[in-house]
Formats: structure tokens, C-alpha cells, sequence
């Protein structure tokens, strides 16, 4: 029987803490703080948890905003033997009684969060500066967990409605931020200034990387990222800056102004990487495409995209070759075929994903769990398509199911159908994804009920899914398609040009007037009031659009369409009418 042992997570800062106390591991837009204050602040939780009853495998909610707090809380429910479950303030209630209800949840720790929560759960509210207030106790040990308990619980989009727990290993993740840190070379020097939701499981990489080191991890505020203010964060004299994102943010703090410092190590996942973006930063000292689902823990392949090879002309760069004693296996195709081969002599199929990093299974769904964990675990069967080039590097080549990624996160496209089948009716509403020259990836939605309020339905559905998975754009058509099995028949989708549907040149006006007005990078569903927006910003963004596209603009149409997407298509109705208003008539 294999005895319980300490969190490796934990394990990792704390051979840091020890050998550096004095250095700065966290740093915020409101303060520092060292190994040794983090420590105690981490230590200090972890026994007040086990004071309120959280015993070791336990689930603990933590709901935290992007301060320094969010990362303490995280180890110290490790360091109490608890796993953690990320959850984003910002998700609808709905959305976040669904996962903690899903991981049984025993407490939620709410850290600078004022969101509810159900009130089932019990609750700890904390600010970070009272997580981080100093203490003179020396810190306890961590508290050993159950073999084989995970380490943390991250929810992802389910096909069937609800979103699932994929339950993550200590170890596994552990042995992950150890192989990618030897990867690219991370040390002590280093500062990760940190982007990504702690809700997405790349954030485990981003906390325990730079800690595993002696390193600094810096949280990016909100808005910091918003308003593109990221360069004084990287631009830190004798430190090296690492950088993790997904290549649609990158693309987008790019266009807004923002410039690499020449020794960034910039490491992207989530997405398919374009050859095209890693040639906007082919100034700095490393680029990496990263891949890898949460059931195989965070990444499972590599490829280094510096420097390029001027010989490979493909447009998407390599996923690469496997990390952490990933095993990478190619399932045959049944009908041994696939999208994207470029020749019989390239191995093609669904890559299965063996390993240390293969996490335990999805919370509470045995059935779920047998279906894609293979041989009683060893493997994942990811579900994406890959070929394997004559060079042995593996290449992304789409999915064998209806799983997309928007923005980095993963959706299952049967999630957000099911959600709007529950408000418009069952057969009567389809999903896909689109890609838009201006928007990139989006979700589109289509209606069969020409008298849906579109505005009301996109309300009720933000109040059930996160924004990502909200439909950018929801059409009205007479009827969806079929197949001759009565099933819906997606590739048969068409979106009417009276849709709705914006005008390019209106968007990219109303993107320029969003970004000065609001102080914000335009989105599809960035909303105007959450953003700040008033009255008279409505009149400035009004004045604009009158001065570009040469028609009348009423703040009313900006403040009863308080969604860019929305927004836009009212913005290119008002165009399309007025100058219909403005063409003479000619008679014969």
C-alpha cells in the first residue's frame, strides 16, 4: 500500500522558502512579499482550515481575485492536504454552485471576492493583506494527503450541460513545472509575470514554476492587462521575464502597443499557433508552443519555435515532442483518414497520451472517467487529431468531436446548445464556431423563432455560462437543418446577411472609440456598463461614430446595447437605413 505523503506542489516552494526566505516570491499592484512571509501566511491558513473540518482530501473552493492572496490560498489548501477548486468570481451564480455542488466542495475561501456563493457551502473571506499580515510563528509542515489524492480539481465544458472536475495528481503537476522549467532553462533570476485565470489550469505552471526557483511570481491585475500595461512588469534590470499566454491575447497586446523586452521566454498555449505571430516576436530569447488537455496534466508536448526554420513552410507551428515522460501514442482513424495529412507517409490519428501526467479521472463520473481514461488509467484519449511529420514532430490537425477553444478556454459546443435548447426550446437552436477576420474565434448561435427577443436571450444565457461561452452572435433563421437520421445538421448552418450581423468598418470604428473611451481593449462581449461606461461616454463614443460613418447616433442605441457585439449590429443598422434614407430615387 502506498503510504500518504505532503503535496509536491507545496514541496517545491518550500525547498525555496528554505533556501531563500528573504527573497520576493509575490508580488502585486499593492505590495511584496517574501518566501518566508508567504510561508507563514500559507501555514497559518492551512491550520485554520483544519480547524473548521477540512481534513485531508477535502475539496476547498477558492474563489479569488487576481491579487497575491490568490496564489497563498491556493498553497495553503495544498499545504493542509486538501486539493483546491479554482473559481472565478466573475462566473455566473449558477456556474459556480455547479462546481463546487460537482467537487462536494467542503468550504469556500473567498480572497478579495465579494461574489455569492451557495449557501450550503461554508465561507472564509479574506483580503490579501490580512492573508499576508505578517506572523512571528514558525510555520507547521504540511499536512500528508490520501495516495492517490489530486492536488487540485479543475472544471472544464461538458458535452452533456455540465461542466466537469478533471481531479489532477500532486506528482504529475509537480514533475510538469520540473520538466518545463529544466525546458527553458528558469531560475532563480526569474520573474513569470502571470496572466491566466486561476481557474485555467496553465496557472499552475505560472504559481509554481517561478516558486519552485526561488523566482518572482507577479500577479497582473485586470486591468493591468487590459489597459496593456505589462511592460514596466517585464522590464524588471537583472531579472529574466517569462510570459504565458494564449496566442489571441498575445495577438491582442501586441496590437495595442505592447513590446517584448528582448530576453522574454514567452510560452503560448491553448490555441493553434500561427507562423505569422511567432515572426512579430522572433526578437526575443525563446518562444514555445505548448499543448496539452487538463487530463494529461497542464502540457504534454513541447516545440521550441526559435529559431525558425526557414525550410518549413506549413502556416501552424509544430505542437512539438513530449514533456514530463509523456508517452504520445497515435490511434488510426477508423475510417483512415483525417483533416490536415499531408501524405500516407505521415502517421495520422487521435492522439492517446500516457505518463506520469495523466490525471486521476472527472469528479464523480465513473462512467465518464472509463470512456476516456484507457487501460484502468494509464491513458487519455484526447480526442484531437494529430499527424506525425517524417521529422517526428506531432501537428495539430483538429478534433474528432465538437469541442473548440475560445479565447484559450475549452467548449464544448453541446454545453452551450444545451443551455440555449433550455430557453428557446429543444430543436429549435444549433452552435458552432466562427472565425472572423476582425473577432477571430467566436461562438455563433442559430434560432429558429423569429420572435426571440436576441438581446434578452444573450442575458439569460450570460447568467448561466461564463462570457467565453456566451454566442457572440445569435442569428434568426425559419428552421435549423437536419440530417436524414433527424439530427441537427451543422455544416448546413447559414447565417442570413439581415441577420444582424455587423459591418466590418462599423467594428473596427467602434473597437478605436471602445479602447480610448473606456480605457479597454474591445471584445465581442465586453460590456459598456460593467467597463464604466456613463451617459457622456455614450455621447463621446456617439460623436465618433457620427464623425466616421456620417450618420445620426442617439446615445440611447449605445445604452440599450450595452454589448459591443449588440452594439455593432444596431451601429451598422443605423448605416445601412440612413443611407438608404440618403439615396435618391430615380424614375424612368
Amino acid at each position: 500500500m502506498t503510504p500518504d505523503e505532503s503535496d509536491r506542489l507545496a514541496a517545491l516552494f518550500l525547498k525555496s522558502a528554505q533556501a531563500t526566505p528573504d527573497r520576493v516570491a509575490v508580488r502585486d499592484s499593492g505590495g511584496a512579499w517574501t518566501y518566508d512571509e508567504v510561508a507563514a501566511a500559507a501555514s497559518d491558513l492551512a491550520e485554520r482550515l483544519t480547524a473548521a473540518g477540512v481534513a485531508p482530501g477535502d475539496r476547498v473552493g477558492v474563489m479569488a481575485a487576481r491579487r497575491a492572496g490568490g496564489p497563498v490560498a491556493i498553497l495553503a489548501v495544498l499545504w493542509s492536504g486538501a486539493a483546491y477548486v479554482p473559481i472565478t468570481p466573475g462566473w455566473p451564480a449558477a456556474r459556480r454552485a455547479a462546481v463546487l455542488e460537482g467537487a462536494q466542495a467542503r468550504l469556500v475561501l473567498a480572497v478579495d471576492a465579494e461574489q455569492d456563493t451557495p449557501e450550503g457551502v461554508r465561507r472564509m473571506d479574506l483580503t490579501t493583506p490580512e492573508l499576508l499580515q505578517a506572523r512571528s510563528a514558525a510555520p507547521s509542515s504540511p499536512r500528508p494527503r490520501p495516495h492517490p489524492g489530486a492536488a487540485y480539481v479543475i472544471f472544464t465544458s461538458g458535452s452533456t450541460g455540465a461542466p466537469k472536475g478533471v481531479e489532477v495528481r500532486s506528482a504529475g503537476a509537480a514533475g510538469l513545472v520540473a520538466s518545463v522549467v529544466s525546458l527553458t532553462g528558469m531560475g532563480p533570476d526569474s520573474v513569470f509575470v502571470a496572466l491566466s485565470d486561476f481557474a485555467f489550469d496553465i496557472s499552475v505552471f505560472e504559481i509554481f514554476a517561478p516558486w519552485s526557483v526561488g523566482g518572482e511570481l507577479v500577479i497582473a491585475a485586470e486591468l493591468q492587462i487590459l489597459a496593456n500595461q505589462l511592460g514596466p512588469l517585464l522590464e524588471a534590470p537583472g531579472r529574466r521575464p517569462f510570459l504565458q499566454t494564449t496566442p489571441t491575447v498575445l495577438e491582442r497586446l501586441l496590437q495595442a502597443g505592447l513590446e517584448l523586452p528582448s530576453d522574454t521566454v514567452l510560452l503560448l498555449a491553448g490555441e493553434r499557433l500561427r507562423r505569422s505571430l511567432v515572426a512579430q516576436v522572433a526578437h526575443v530569447e525563446q518562444v514555445w508552443n505548448l499543448y496539452g488537455p487538463t487530463e494529461a496534466t497542464i502540457y504534454a508536448t513541447a516545440h521550441a519555435c526559435l529559431p525558425p526554420a526557414p525550410d518549413d513552410a506549413e502556416p501552424d507551428l509544430p505542437i512539438g515532442t513530449p514533456v514530463n515522460g509523456a508517452v504520445a501514442e497515435i490511434r488510426p482513424l477508423s475510417d483512415g483518414s483525417s483533416d490536415g495529412s499531408s501524405g500516407s507517409s505521415e502517421e495520422v490519428g487521435e492522439l492517446l497520451i500516457g505518463g506520469p501526467g495523466v490525471a486521476l479521472g472527472y469528479c464523480g463520473r465513473p462512467d465518464l472517467t472509463a470512456e476516456r481514461f484507457l487501460d484502468g488509467g494509464a491513458r487519455y484519449a484526447t480526442g484531437d487529431v494529430v499527424r506525425r511529420r517524417a521529422d517526428g514532430l506531432l501537428v495539430h490537425a483538429g478534433r474528432l468531436d465538437r469541442q473548440v477553444k475560445i479565447r484559450g478556454n475549452r467548449v464544448e459546443l453541446d454545453e452551450v446548445e444545451g443551455a440555449l435548447a433550455d430557453l428557446a426550446g429543444h430543436g429549435r437552436v444549433a452552435v458552432r464556431m466562427d472565425v472572423h477576420g476582425v473577432v477571430g474565434p467566436h461562438l455563433a448561435a442559430f434560432v429558429a423563432d423569429p420572435h426571440c427577443d436576441v438581446l434578452e436571450l444573450r442575458r439569460r444565457l450570460a447568467d448561466r455560462l461564463p462570457a467565453y461561452m456566451v454566442p457572440t452572435r445569435i442569428y434568426q433563421v425559419p428552421e435549423i437543418p437536419t440530417t436524414s437520421s433527424g439530427k441537427t445538421d451543422h455544416s448546413s448552418l447559414r447565417a442570413p446577411e439581415e441577420s444582424g450581423a455587423w459591418d466590418d468598418a462599423v467594428f473596427a470604428t467602434l473597437s478605436k472609440l471602445w479602447e480610448r473611451h473606456l480605457g479597454t481593449p474591445a471584445a465581442p462581449d465586453g460590456n459598456f456598463y460593467v467597463l464604466g461606461g456613463h451617459e457622456s461616454t455614450a455621447s463621446q463614443i456617439a460623436t465618433g461614430l457620427a464623425a466616421a460613418h456620417d450618420i445620426e447616433v442617439d446615445i440611447t442605441v449605445i445604452l440599450r446595447n450595452p454589448a459591443l457585439s449588440d452594439l455593432a449590429a444596431a451601429v451598422t443598422e443605423l448605416v445601412r437605413t440612413q443611407a438608404m434614407v440618403r439615396t435618391p430615387t430615380t424614375h424612368d
